[in-house]
């Protein structure tokens, strides 16, 4: 079970998925598979047997805080994915439908009329900026840099729940473990007291001997029920962390630790230098820095002139323009005399229709078209584009002292869990070798109590001490393994860097 875990959270480092487990580094190439952790996790939901992988699995796809850092990303992706189409050209169109009613001058017989007009418009126009103080450059490098981090603080905030679900997981096994050895010495002290009775009857004990038997049996069923409540707990703590709803049936795996005893092989400096650059928080927090600069660069291209190349094509029709048509000459009118001569001069008359042009002649007719260059030159702007500036150099130094912090965060809980590890390997040994003297003494003095050598008091002492030394080894075996976990944890961030998996002895 600890080359599991161990294996589960270096493969959700390497593979940015659903994490996996095995019991053995031969199995662990088996489940870097994703589609064996979907089959583990489809098992667990149809059998309710949750092994640890189904676990972690589930907890991944169901738990809110990594369903959010996922839809961050989403949106760091949709930010950078606009940042490169900004490098483009801006095109746009309109058209437009008129209607004009009142008195008004006829462009074609120059004279007031009155009338209702519709007329419509079109236009095309585009731009290209050339020049911009390479704020668009820095903008697409900014955007980049703050996906790349919201891909490290998915994969930490995954880790963190593959953490979490693995303790919990490590509570339940030590709960049950608990439970197992104290309905064992429940077991045995029902033994005895069943014994005590048949002796007691033939009258070959007193009547508190017996009932000495029977409190021990009673402190022992308290001990177990007790057991139990922690048990119910922790699987119900376990079965709301990884979001199992709770009609639907939850029963983990009860899988073994291993040897946890291996000797860990690192020093607390190796694992602050191995782990540093690999943390995806502090990885996250140097993307952002970077970010921030960029951004930096930005700003101070606003404060620079830009340049563009724009164009325009537009068109218009109006149902007033009229075309003349059917012209035919219908006689002549008198129109003044020649000076001198007095001849009369006449001129025409004509008789003629008027059409409205045709929409496809008049927008072919109508046809216009401009490009030029269009330069900016900022001047002042109440010194905004000086402050915008001057606020992204804050924002620059907010990331710097942000990334210096999770830098001494890192360390600290390094070094911390690095302590807490030293401390239960030195708790486990202790109380692993209490536990065994203990029994050798408990068979002992069974011994000599069978015998008639020792009374049933030094044998129910040495049985207690007994018992409480199993339990405090199991809190201690299982103290241990979490601190192991702790520190696999922190080095799963190295992609680099295999497993630590403890050798079977």
């Amino acid at each position: 079970m600890w080359n599991r875990i161990s294996s589960a959270l270096y493969f959700l480092i390497v593979f940015a998925a659903t994490t996996t487990s095995s019991e053995l580094k031969s199995q662990v190439s088996v489940l870097s598979n994703p589609s064996t952790v979907n089959s583990a996790l489809e098992r667990a939901v149809n059998t309710g047997e949750y092994s640890l992988e189904a676990c972690i699995a589930q907890a991944l796809n169901q738990n809110i805080d990594v369903q959010l850092s996922m839809l961050s990303q989403t949106q760091s992706e949709l930010t950078l994915e606009q940042s490169i189409r900004n490098f483009g050209p801006d095109l746009s169109g309109g058209a437009g439908q008129f209607y004009q009613s009142g008195r008004s001058i006829d462009r074609f017989t120059n004279q007031f009329v009155q009338s209702t007009i519709g007329s419509n418009n079109f236009q095309l126009q585009g731009s290209l900026l050339l020049f911009g103080g390479l704020q668009n450059q820095n903008n697409y490098k900014q955007a980049k840099e703050n996906w790349l981090a919201s891909g490290m603080d998915l994969k930490a905030m995954q880790l963190t729940v593959t953490l979490q679900v693995a303790s919990a997981y490590i509570q339940y096994l030590q709960a049950n473990e608990s439970l197992i050895a104290a309905a064992q010495v429940l077991e045995s002290s029902q033994l005895q007291l069943e014994r005590g009775q048949k002796i007691f009857d033939a009258g070959g004990s007193t009547q508190g001997a017996l009932l000495s038997l029977k409190a021990q049996v009673a402190n022992d069923a308290a001990s177990v029920t007790n057991a139990e409540n922690v048990k119910a707990t922790a699987l119900q703590n376990l079965k709301q962390l990884i979001r199992v709803e709770y009609h639907k049936p939850f029963r983990p795996v009860n899988e073994d630790l291993g040897i946890i005893s291996v000797p860990f092989g690192y020093t607390a400096s190796q694992l602050v230098d191995s782990i540093l650059l690999k943390r995806p928080d502090y990885q996250a927090a140097a993307y952002r820095v970077a970010a921030a600069e960029f951004g930096l660069k930005s700003a101070k291209g606003a404060t620079l002139p830009t340049l563009s190349v724009g164009g325009n094509l537009n068109t218009v029709y109006s149902d007033n323009a009229k075309t003349v048509e059917n012209v035919s000459i219908t006689g002549f009118s008198p129109v003044g005399r020649v000076q001198g001569t007095n001849a009369i001069v006449e001129a025409p008359e004509f008789a003629y229709t008027m059409k409205t042009k045709g929409f496809g002649d008049q927008i072919q007719d109508n046809f216009g078209k401009s490009l030029g260059v269009n330069l900016n030159i900022p001047i002042y702007s109440g010194l905004s584009r000086q402050n915008q500036v001057k606020t992204a150099n804050l924002a620059v130094l907010r990331a710097q002292l942000n990334m210096d912090r999770i830098q001494q965060n890192v360390q600290n809980e390094v070094l911390s869990a690095f302590n807490n590890y030293q401390n239960a390997e030195k708790r486990y040994a202790s109380n692993l070798e209490n536990k065994n003297l203990q029994a050798q003494n408990q068979q002992y003095v069974k011994q000599r109590y069978d015998a008639g050598a020792a009374s049933y008091f030094e044998y129910q002492l040495a049985l207690s001490t007994s018992s409480a030394a199993h339990q405090n080894y199991i809190s201690a075996k299982y103290e241990l393994a979490f601190r192991r976990l702790v520190l696999e944890f922190y080095l799963s961030a190295n992609q680099n860097q295999t497993s630590i998996n403890p050798t079977q002895k």
